[in-house]
């Protein structure tokens, strides 16, 4: 099946203003990046082809907008964006609406003893105006899923505490999965 090509959201070029958190040119048609990244919301739940990647998406935005959100976000988000990437995850929107399934139950008790992150000085060279310009599903899920990566790289410093919390929380869910199969 050909994808079909949406019309990308427009962005000219005159008057625009950087954005103090991830340094993405804003666009006059959006108050702000946060503007951009719920025209990307809106796309990939108005379209099922458009969120394959969406917890990229909201993962990317959050660490690049730590400011915007409670002191535990970054590390959440950093330890969902390490499952994603070093461990092929599934980052389909379908995900968050189960809310992240198997993702979901490591982190639930774990939560509010996640400590803050502060944040890299770059926080990745990819922003939410490069996959705000996607005109296909396909271009659109490679672009989520680079800067995903982009935001992965930039957050250098926390990556074997995110990877040992991905160890840590899948080792748990699966030995409750297997007491609970036991049980039956």
């Amino acid at each position: 099946m050909k994808p079909k090509p949406k019309r990308p959201i427009a962005l000219p070029t005159s008057r625009e203003r950087k954005c103090v958190c991830c340094g993405a040119d804003v666009p006059v048609e959006f108050e702000n990046c946060r503007a951009m990244f719920h025209a990307l919301l809106e796309r990939e739940y108005g379209d099922p082809e458009f969120g394959e990647a969406h917890l990229f998406t909201v993962d990317a935005y959050a660490l690049q907008h730590s400011e915007e959100h409670s002191p535990r976000s970054n590390a959440f988000h950093l330890i969902r964006l390490c499952w994603l990437i070093e461990h092929n995850c599934d980052a389909n929107i379908r995900q968050a609406r189960q809310r992240e399934r198997a993702f979901y139950e490591a982190r639930q008790e774990d939560y509010r003893g996640l400590p803050f992150l502060a944040p890299p000085q770059n926080r990745g060279g990819l922003t939410v105006r490069s996959v705000v310009v996607a005109r296909t599903a396909t271009e659109h899920a490679a672009k989520a899923r680079a800067w995903g990566e982009a935001v992965w790289m930039a957050w250098g410093p926390h990556h074997a505490w995110a990877r040992e919390h991905v160890r840590k929380w899948f080792r748990q869910g699966a030995s409750a999965q297997a007491e609970g199969r036991a049980a039956a």
